[in-house]
């Protein structure tokens, strides 16, 4: 079998089996259609080794001066088609279990909000009903990202069904078609999802998405990214600020304010603990910085 055959049916594979995301397929058609044109789509399938792959990694590294994230993400998606066409006995050998080649990412911290930034942007943002619907729906969704920690992609597939005032819990539809619960129990968002629901109700659309536009327009992340900036930009905030640095916020606060960093990793939907123990760093960092500051160092 070719190498273009094999990416087709592990892509359909993913589509049927898997279920992955429109944006997860889009990242691995473009990462295998990258290695197709490297190694050659007519190759076949059994003849690829661990020098191919050496070869690949060389070329995003030294003539495409790619970022080692970059890499890394790449090198990732093809490792996993080798060990589906492995599973599928498509080839007798995967060719990643010989190479020893290791891809080091530089170690960064996750972007925070300061509490300045912090306190504008809940200044900007707009929670009164009484205003324009599209200021008030992207009010609430801007605070909903900032309260809860929620990805911009969650944020987006929340229907009307999934809140719940009276528990004031929202069900969440997170990656891997996980499910999992987070809570409103801010009283100025949970009175402000109170005044919007009804809006929202009487909005003429088809779609049954929580947040859409005034034109009855579902967000989607790129129009929700969109709108933060402006708030942002507005609010006189002068870096970018992205609706993933809302959730670093928003883990940040809650490790600071003593809640079990188990709880937190519940809330974020993050599969393993470790994941959430890089913003025990953070917190860490601001520890230092403030004792800093009370003993009258810089």
């Amino acid at each position: 079998m070719t190498l273009q055959d094999a990416c087709k049916l592990f892509l359909s594979h993913c589509r049927s089996a898997v279920s992955l995301s429109e944006h997860t397929l889009r990242a691995y058609t473009f990462d295998l259609e990258d290695f197709q044109n490297h190694a050659k789509r007519e190759t076949y399938l059994s003849s690829l080794d661990k020098d191919n792959l050496r070869q690949f990694i060389r070329h995003l590294r030294e003539e495409r001066g790619l970022k080692e994230i970059t890499i890394k993400r790449r090198i990732a998606c093809i490792k996993l088609f080798f060990r589906w066409v492995k599973q599928e006995n498509l080839i007798s050998i995967n060719p990643f279990d010989d190479l020893h080649e290791r891809i080091r990412l530089p170690k960064r911290l996750p972007r925070a909000l300061g509490s300045e930034e912090i306190n504008l942007l809940s200044k900007a943002v707009n929670l009164e009903s009484n205003r324009n619907f599209q200021e008030f729906s992207t009010g609430i969704a801007i605070k909903l990202l900032l309260t809860t920690g929620i990805r911009v992609g969650e944020l987006v597939k929340i229907d009307i069904e999934d809140i719940v005032l009276a528990d004031s819990s929202l069900k969440i539809n997170g990656k891997g078609n996980r499910q999992r619960l987070v809570y409103l129990f801010e009283p100025i968002l949970n009175q402000a999802m109170a005044q919007y629901l009804p809006l929202r109700r009487t909005r003429t659309t088809e779609s049954r998405k929580l947040f859409i536009t005034e034109a009855g327009i579902p967000f989607t992340t790129q129009k929700t990214r969109k709108l933060l900036g402006n708030l942002a930009c507005n609010a006189g905030i002068e870096r970018r600020i992205t609706p993933h640095m809302l959730r670093h916020t928003t883990a940040t606060q809650l490790l600071e304010a003593g809640l079990d960093i188990r709880y937190v990793q519940k809330l974020l939907g993050h599969q393993s603990i470790s994941t959430t123990e890089i913003y025990t760093h953070v917190t860490d960092q601001g520890l230092r910085s403030a004792l800093r500051r009370a003993y009258g160092g810089s």
